[in-house]
């Protein structure tokens, strides 16, 4: 097959997309592409490396590195990577595979490879990263009960840059990074310990220390493409930043109204500073596919879109009409969800309805209590990145694999329900909590057998390791075999249903008082006018509402209540939500 008609296979399944097009064929090296949810941007990527790799463009031996923020983006992209590139570029000879071309990864997958493989320039210790312990370091307090002999000023070296690191103080952490990997050479890897962002720093130290180690990875990787790029953190940043050298070809992927990861460190307005600083041509793809056929939630996302992109005067062609719902209170608010999830179900049985919330609270307590009372099942996802207990889940789950594969360096089935034996002594089972971590545990294990029963042992091993290492388990929310959901939007990130349900859309709620509520000048009648004081915090919550609505892929629903409890008890009157109000979106029904 010739290039020609390798790229005329390419615009047929493109269907004559222009943008999507353009972003593949381009010449360009240095790319920005900006891809909002359902615009097609996983079938524009996998045709771009297809022609990448078709047009000579990745020679041998070079190869192309695709990093992402989380390990289950990662799978998914080496997933569609390994099976369709092959349907595209069939009847091409080569003389090498697509694993040999392409290297998948998260960013701490990544580090550890590089740490792996040379970081023994730093500390042998990291020869044998696997081995090492994952202590966190967010509390000055739990280091020195957990690793004997820390002194406190080091203890609180660790905390401060942990701290700086989710307030994005870059600053910071550029006069403070030295320190922080001394005390991780001094003082942990000695113990068999390392820290979460240590991995990142210790790798980025190793790229910024050894020049050849630098020049090996960078003539080595001479594409460098990076998925969800919004959601990359400061550290991140840093060890793609050295990966990057004059010549090495780059292509971002992104969309910054679906950051919100805020609170953990992604970076704000990270497309526009990276697209500054690497020299990227920017493509933005403009095709809605999820929503070519349902007008009102194609309007829904373009004018949520318009709003974030000119907060104080979006232009707008045509309202969103929205299903919207409100309530005398929240025990009649519950119920009505509940007739919404059971009639949804039964006109649709195959389908699954997702409850997205804000944050947990006294109103969900009443939503579970109304499903409970049904007799209504409902899988439990109420646990955030930062929660206590699903953090230690993840952490003994790790500690329990280490200490099995340490007997039979072999990851099978009966290793992983061995870890699965010892968890269940350790916790009750009987939990809400714990019995949702335990089924999406089983799925990860499950899916090392089928999904991912292509990857070779050391791939099982550190897909086991980067997934639990990085709390990830609520990442597998999507496979769970239930029919109602109930989760928080940063939980839903990345994941999708075919209806959503958005409960408690009043003020104090969503958004909350951490949020736009708390001192808002307009919660009288919660009109929000943008303004300099605001827009800020304004466009936070924009683009938490959006992931919340393009978590739908046929329909979201609105509710609300009118009244609500207070923090001291009393029963208040509430507004809807000001993101309600905001300039394109018209309310279809009330009641």
């Amino acid at each position: 097959m010739t290039l020609d008609e390798i790229k005329e296979k390419i615009r047929g399944l493109h269907l004559g997309d222009a943008k999507q097009l353009d972003a593949i064929f381009t010449t360009e090296k240095r790319l920005l592409i900006e891809a909002p949810a359902g615009y097609g941007k996983t079938k524009t990527m996998v045709s771009k490396i297809a022609y990448m790799l078709a047009s000579g463009s990745i020679p041998y031996p070079k190869r192309l590195l695709a990093l992402t923020f989380s390990v289950n983006a990662a799978m998914k992209i080496k997933k569609d990577v390994t099976h369709q590139i092959p349907l595209i570029l069939e009847g091409v000879k080569t003389d090498y595979t697509i694993s040999e071309k392409i290297l998948v990864s998260n960013y701490h997958g990544f580090a550890r490879r590089l740490l792996k493989r040379s970081g023994y320039k730093l500390h042998p210790a990291l020869i044998n990263i696997d081995e090492l312990k994952i202590i966190d370091d967010s509390k000055a307090t739990y280091l020195l009960s957990n690793v004997n002999g820390l002194s406190y000023t080091s203890a609180s070296i660790l905390e401060k840059f942990n701290e700086e690191v989710k307030k994005i103080n870059g600053t910071y952490i550029q006069n403070n990074l030295a320190a922080y990997n001394q005390v991780l050479i001094n003082d942990f890897l000695s113990r068999g310990l390392l820290t979460y962002n240590g991995i990142l720093t210790l790798a980025a130290k190793l790229l910024t220390d050894f020049e050849v180690v630098r020049e090996f990875y960078r003539r080595l990787y001479t594409t460098v493409l990076v998925d969800e790029f919004q959601d990359t953190n400061v550290l991140s940043y840093l060890l793609l930043y050295y990966l990057i050298g004059a010549n090495t070809q780059v292509i971002l992927m992104g969309d910054d109204l679906q950051r919100i990861y805020g609170f953990i460190g992604a970076v704000p307005n990270l497309l526009t500073k990276a697209a500054t600083q690497f020299g990227l041509t920017k493509i933005s793809l403009d095709q809605n596919y999820r929503f070519k056929d349902n007008k009102q939630m194609l309007s829904l996302d373009q004018n949520i879109r318009r709003n974030a992109e000119q907060p104080r005067d979006p232009q707008i062609t045509e309202n969103a009409t929205v299903d919207f719902n409100s309530y005398p209170d929240h025990a009649t608010e519950s119920a009505a969800i509940v007739d919404k999830c059971k009639y949804l179900i039964s006109t649709d049985p195959d389908s699954h309805v997702a409850i997205l919330v804000k944050q947990r609270g006294p109103n969900v307590v009443t939503i579970m209590g109304t499903f409970q009372a049904a007799g209504v099942p409902y899988f439990y996802g109420l646990f955030s990145d930062e929660d206590p207990k699903y953090v230690e889940f993840n952490r003994e789950c790790l500690y329990e694999f280490f200490e099995q594969i340490k007997l039979k360096d072999q990851v099978t089935k009966k290793l992983l329900a061995a870890i699965t034996v010892k968890l269940k002594a350790k916790y009750d089972i009987t939990d809400p909590l714990y019995s949702s971590l335990f089924q999406l545990l089983a799925i990860l294990f499950e899916k090392v057998f089928t999904d991912f029963s292509y990857l070779s042992n050391q791939e099982k091993k550190d897909l086991l390791i980067e997934t639990l290492e990085g709390n990830g388990l609520k990442q597998y929310v999507e496979f769970i075999n239930a029919t109602v959901i109930l989760t928080t939007v940063h939980g839903s990130k990345g994941l999708e249903w075919p209806y959503v349900i958005l409960p408690d859309m009043e003020e104090q709620s969503f958004p909350n008082y951490y949020g736009l509520c708390g001192g808002c000048p307009y919660n009288n009648t919660c009109n929000l006018t943008v303004t300099d004081a605001n827009e800020h915090k304004y466009l936070e919550e924009l683009s938490v509402f959006y992931v919340a609505v393009t978590r739908a892929r046929k329909q979201v629903y609105f509710t609300s209540s009118n009244t609500a409890i207070n923090y001291k008890g009393e029963v208040v009157n509430r507004n809807i939500s000001c993101l309600l109000k905001i300039k394109g979106i018209q309310i279809l029904s009330s009641s």
